[in-house]
Parts: structure tokens; C-alpha cells; sequence
């Protein structure tokens, strides 16, 4: 039986059951104990996909546990082996109250640009004020200009209808002459003939009318054209007096300005461009302006040695 010595070292057999060993015996040496493997067929390689060679263990043991003393497989020079791809999900971070889906919601509430809508609405409106008080003291001279224009047209309209009048009371009186004529009682040749005299002198005085309305509406014309000259080149100067004027000169009229300023001031438009977009909304609004432009360009350009009049869109907007 096992006991300590004085040097606290353990004397006597460690059993009752098993004697000490004598000095006189020999212990035999321990033999290593061999564990025999069973051999497992090689996985195929595959080129595009390497993995690590599993580990060779035994069968008796768990999975995944090294044997004692049995040295671990280690992958082969030169081969390619296979390894199981890991797959990691990718840490999605998520703030707010929607978090289906994948979507985050903002915890920031959207601002909006109020302060931008203001500083452009009181620019356009300082901008407005400027035009206005430049072209609002000669809205007179506008108005002048668009009857002028309006003088023109009234002018270069003259009705024929004295001449066709007049030729007809002619045929009538030619006709009263021929029944004078061929009349065979006196008395009825007297009465044809008074009548035709009556009726030619009808017909003569309606186409005389008409001719000497035509003279006169012909000089009228060219008195509007030249009056209409010096007002364009007046418009143009107090257009070319404002300086970098964002508008084109067919919309300087002060009413067109007065109308744009109370669209901004309502709150249905911001910028003026914004206000000459609601004035042309109108249907066919800015195909008409476009077109009598053109043309009274032309017909002007012709007139007065290729430059053309001054051109006010102020009638096709219903501002007169």
C-alpha cells in the first residue's frame, strides 16, 4: 500500500491488489499502440472551386476531433483541393420605423426649400417693381402705338362696296337709256330718259365715292406708317434704356408688367418666367404671337429700309 516518506514522496504499492515492483524484476517497456485508419477514396479536384482535404480520422471517432497521436492530413503539393465556400450575410444596418424589405427610413424630416421660394419670389417681384416704374410713365406712348397699328389695318380695309353699287345703278341706268330709246310715244321717252339720267349719275357718284375714298385712305396710311416709325423708334429707345432687361420687348407693355407682378403676388407663379408661361398657356396664344410677328416684321422691314417696327403682344393676351 502506498504512503508518503518523509521527503513527501509516495512509497508502496499505489494498490493492495498490485504489489510493489522488486529492484530484482524488470518492468517491461511499453509498447506504442497502433491505430489503424480505414482508407477513404480522393474527392476529384476541380479547378475552379479549391477546397481543404478533409482531415483523415478514424471512425470510431467524432467528427471534427483529432486522434492522439495520429498526425493531421495536410493538403497535397501541386493538387488543388476542395473548400466548402462559407457564406456571411452582410450586416445590414437599418434606422426608422420601416425596416421591411431592406428600406430605412430617414429619422431626418424633409426640409424644404421655403427660405429659396421666398428670396426668388422677392427677386422676380423687385424685378417686376423696376420694370414697371422704367416703362409704366410712358404707357400713353404704348397705347398711341397700338392704335396706330390698329388705324392701319382699319385703313388698308376699304370696302369696295361703292363700286359694285355703283357699277350696278350704271347698268340700270344704261338700260332705262336703251327703253328711252326705243320708246315710240313721247311721253314715255321723257320718262325713260329722266330716270336713266337719274340712275347714271347714282352709279357714277358711288364710284367716284369709292375712288376718292381709296386716295384718301391710301394717304391716311402713310401718314399712320410714319407716325407709327416715330413711336417704334421711341419704344426702342426706352427699351434699350433699361438696362438688362430679362424680357423681350414684346411683353415691356406696363399692362403685360402690371399682370405679371399680380401673378406672383397671388401666389400662382414665382419667377416671371414662370407668369409669361401662364399668359401663353392659353391655346394657340403663343403660336399667334409668333406668327404675327413674323409677319408685321416682314411688311415693316419692307417699309422702313429693313429694320422692322416695334412689335407689342398686348392684344393677343386680352390686356388692351
Amino acid at each position: 500500500m502506498s504512503d508518503f516518506d518523509d521527503n513527501w514522496q509516495i512509497s508502496g504499492s499505489s494498490d493492495p491488489a498490485t504489489p510493489d515492483v522488486q529492484p530484482h524484476q524488470v518492468q517491461p517497456a511499453a509498447q506504442p499502440v497502433q491505430v489503424f485508419q480505414p482508407a477513404q477514396p480522393m474527392q476529384p479536384a476541380a479547378p475552379q472551386m479549391p477546397m481543404q482535404q478533409p482531415v483523415m480520422q478514424p471512425v470510431t471517432q467524432p467528427m471534427g476531433q483529432p486522434v492522439y497521436q495520429q498526425p493531421v492530413a495536410q493538403p497535397m503539393q501541386g493538387q488543388p483541393v476542395y473548400q466548402q465556400p462559407g457564406y456571411a450575410q452582410a450586416p445590414v444596418t437599418v434606422s426608422g420605423p420601416m425596416t421591411g424589405y431592406g428600406y430605412a427610413m430617414s429619422q431626418q424630416p424633409v426640409q424644404y426649400r421655403t427660405a429659396d421660394y421666398g428670396a426668388e419670389r422677392e427677386k422676380n417681384l423687385n424685378e417686376c417693381a423696376r420694370m414697371i416704374n422704367h416703362f409704366s410713365p410712358k404707357v400713353d406712348l404704348y397705347q398711341d402705338y397700338e392704335k396706330c397699328k390698329t388705324d392701319i389695318v382699319r385703313y388698308s380695309r376699304s370696302s369696295v362696296a361703292p363700286l359694285v353699287w355703283g357699277i350696278i345703278v350704271c347698268v340700270i341706268g344704261l338700260g332705262l337709256v336703251f327703253s328711252a330709246i326705243t320708246a315710240n310715244y313721247k311721253d314715255n321717252i321723257i320718262g325713260y330718259s329722266i330716270a336713266a339720267g337719274i340712275t347714271l349719275l347714282i352709279g357714277v357718284g358711288l364710284i367716284l365715292l369709292f375712288a376718292l375714298k381709296k386716295r384718301y385712305n391710301k394717304k391716311k396710311i402713310e401718314e399712320l406708317y410714319t407716325q407709327l416709325g416715330e413711336l417704334s423708334n421711341q419704344l426702342n429707345l426706352l427699351y434699350n434704356g433699361f438696362s438688362n432687361c430679362i424680357l423681350p420687348p414684346e411683353f415691356t407693355d406696363p399692362r403685360i408688367l402690371f399682370k405679371l407682378q399680380s401673378l406672383i403676388i397671388s401666389g400662382r407663379c414665382v419667377t416671371i418666367g414662370n407668369a409669361i408661361n401662364a399668359l401663353l398657356s392659353v391655346r394657340n396664344t403663343y403660336m399667334r404671337i409668333n406668327q404675327a410677328k413674323s409677319q408685321f416684321q416682314q411688311d415693316t422691314a419692307a417699309r422702313f429700309n429693313g429694320t422692322p417696327a416695334f412689335f407689342n403682344a398686348v392684344r393677343y393676351l386680352d390686356l388692351r
